[in-house]
């Protein structure tokens, strides 16, 4: 109960024993990348309640962030599947029919289809894991970081030209 002797709405979830329902909601919303403010409105609650929700029932939070994780787990796995490359195996079935009397025949044809590598793929994660040396910009990104280096060093020659004449 809360601090006035009401019960919050989680509580009515809880007694009605719609709490899992709800719970399952808020997964396959956060999952979804489903906002928090399309969520709250479609329980009919207020996004300040749902927060205050989170901070006294750390199972809907912990609802909340564990399906993100989940989500971001499955969309890193998709990524490195497709830089790495996959194969795929497609199955199409023919049924014969042998007439009157004869059995049928079925006739399972496989094709293996190998889904090549994809470069974008692997430069991002080559880039994001393991530095911008692996860029397609690195050449560019090294010329602007020396020019940006040289023009601080004059600059910096500068200031300290200007105070040395002052003294």
């Amino acid at each position: 109960m809360s601090k006035k002797g009401r019960r919050d709405i989680y509580e009515v979830w809880k007694d009605s024993g719609d709490l899992p329902r709800i719970i399952e909601f808020i997964k396959d919303c956060s999952r979804k990348l489903i906002s928090q403010t399309e969520m709250c409105k479609y329980l009919g609650i207020e996004d300040e309640t749902f927060c205050r929700l989170k901070k006294r029932h750390p199972d809907l939070a912990d609802a909340q962030k564990d399906a993100k994780l989940n989500l971001k787990k499955d969309l890193c796995d998709a990524l490195l599947k497709k830089a790495l490359g996959y194969e795929t195996v497609e199955e199409e079935q023919f049924i014969e029919d042998g007439g009157k009397g004869k059995e049928q025949k079925r006739k399972i044809h496989r094709i293996k289809k190998q889904v090549p590598a994809d470069y974008k793929s692997i430069v991002y994660l080559l880039t994001k894991h393991f530095g911008i040396e692996y860029s397609e910009r690195y050449e560019e990104m090294l010329i602007t970081q020396k020019k940006l280096e040289a023009s601080k060093e004059e600059w910096d020659n500068g200031e300290s030209n200007d105070s040395t004449e002052e003294d």
